[in-house]
């Protein structure tokens, strides 16, 4: 895991699902997005992220003003650092 800049201010919307092979796996990812909706501020790899497994996530977000976000794709190399697309609210 690295710090990031784009992280340090960012307050993202709230995770309502995350996915690995249509296998619920919320409770993993809400501990590397964080309670500040913000990853805790770093890039975190695909091996920290999702260990050893393999295939396809979908995460899903919602704003307070009830606009979804989502993105999703395959996991990919363990070294290799998830680089999860920063949803910006429509009054910015």
């Amino acid at each position: 895991m690295i710090r990031s800049e784009y992280y340090q201010n960012y307050k993202g919307p709230n995770l309502i699902k995350a996915t690995l092979n249509k296998v619920d796996i919320m409770d993993k990812i809400l501990k590397f997005y964080g309670e500040g909706n913000n990853w805790n501020k770093k890039l975190w790899t695909y091996g920290e992220i999702f260990g050893e497994d393999t295939g396809e996530f979908h995460i899903e977000f919602q704003s307070d003003e009830g606009r979804k976000h989502w993105f999703y794709g395959k996991v990919g190399k363990r070294d290799i650092y998830f680089n999860p697309p920063l949803a910006t609210p429509m009054n910015q």
